[in-house]
């Protein structure tokens, strides 16, 4: 019997998270629980970690045996999400020390990789006091992380008088954005103290362009010369959300 099955409604978001998961880290272990699959990880060069977070309730059936650790390589994972089609649902079978991706549609496909035994401690939960906390379109902040991106290889944020200002500067030029609610930028706003920090943007670009997908509102929190906290809600509960260290300048 196996020790874990699930079933997911939509094999295409499940590919989106993968491959979000998939721009900073190599390898990781999924565990599941009785409440629900969860993952904790740093990228390679501990500059960012990764937390996805996904309660049984988010899934069509889910059936776990005690605690599953599930360790993947997130390439090999990936070439086979990527194989999903618009309809597809997704099961997820862990038995015999493998894992069995399965995409349900008209033709029902199986795919099987050997699970990993993946060492290293389990991260603890970060504890930081984070003075901001914005809301905005995903695609918003994607495409100003474009804009940022023609004159800097980092984007530095500020937050003060309820905006959120983001500026790149280089001996290429500089550029600046404000976002308010009242321009329609921020959906929401809260600073409990004016902040200001820089973060590199080749993490930044390859982490939104890939989870801008799975949710249209992405959060952000950062205080002065903190780590950014972006998190991406998942459809149904659960989420996906990066901590991204700051570049000092």
């Amino acid at each position: 019997m196996a020790k874990l099955r699930l079933v997911f409604p939509d094999a295409r978001e499940w590919r989106y998270i993968i491959e979000s998961l998939a721009t900073i880290i190599d390898e990781a272990n999924f565990i599941a629980t009785e409440e629900g699959l969860k993952l904790r990880a740093l990228d390679p060069g501990r500059i960012a970690m990764v937390e996805l977070n996904m309660p049984q309730e988010v899934f069509e059936e889910y059936e776990a045996e005690g605690e599953v650790k599930i360790g993947v390589n997130f390439d090999d994972f990936n070439k086979i999400i990527k194989r999903a089609k618009a309809d597809n649902k997704l099961e997820l079978i862990v038995e015999d020390n493998k894992l069995t991706v399965v995409l349900l549609g008209r033709v029902v496909r199986r795919f099987s990789l050997p699970l990993l035994d993946i060492a290293g401690q389990e991260l603890p939960e970060p504890r930081l006091n984070l003075t901001v906390n914005a809301q905005m379109l995903s695609d918003t902040f994607r495409d100003a992380l474009k804009d940022a991106a023609l004159f800097s290889e980092s984007v530095r944020l500020k937050a003060e008088n309820d905006a959120l200002i983001m500026r790149a500067r280089s001996d290429k030029g500089e550029w600046e954005a404000e976002f308010t609610r009242e321009n329609g930028g921020l959906i929401e706003i809260s600073i409990d103290e004016p902040a200001e920090a820089s973060y590199g943007l080749d993490f930044l670009d390859k982490i939104v362009s890939k989870a801008y997908r799975i949710s249209e509102i992405i959060t952000l929190k950062f205080a002065t010369n903190m780590p950014l906290s972006l998190r991406f809600d998942i459809a149904g509960g659960g989420w996906l959300s990066y901590l991204l260290a700051p570049r000092m300048e």
